[in-house]
């Protein structure tokens, strides 16, 4: 079977030729026509607080330290989102800004 592909391919070698001159072609006119994005699709600006408060409950670092950053934040302009979490000893609050703002 496989020497008769290659007899074929040999006895009608222009046809192979010109057969592997369109695929290429084929291909090239294809890849300039796609779609593609030079730059990935970024995450947009964002800024993490992470406060230390040595000794306290999740409860307190919440009430005493978290909401009172929260409460300052939000009223900032551009701001299009607040996350925050509170552990012991520990308060993170991540804010993430809207694109050219």
């Amino acid at each position: 079977m496989l020497s008769a592909i290659i007899q074929w391919a040999i006895s009608r070698r222009w046809l192979v030729i010109l057969g592997a001159i369109v695929v290429t072609l084929w291909i090239f006119r294809t890849i300039t026509q796609m779609p593609l994005d030079v730059f990935p699709t970024f995450a947009p600006p964002q800024v993490e607080i992470q406060t230390e408060a040595p000794g306290l409950a999740p409860e307190e670092v919440e009430s005493l330290v978290t909401l009172p950053i929260e409460s300052a934040i939000n009223g900032t302009p551009g701001v299009s989102a607040v996350r925050s979490s509170s552990a012991p000893s520990i308060s993170v609050v991540r804010v993430v800004f809207n694109w050219g703002e």
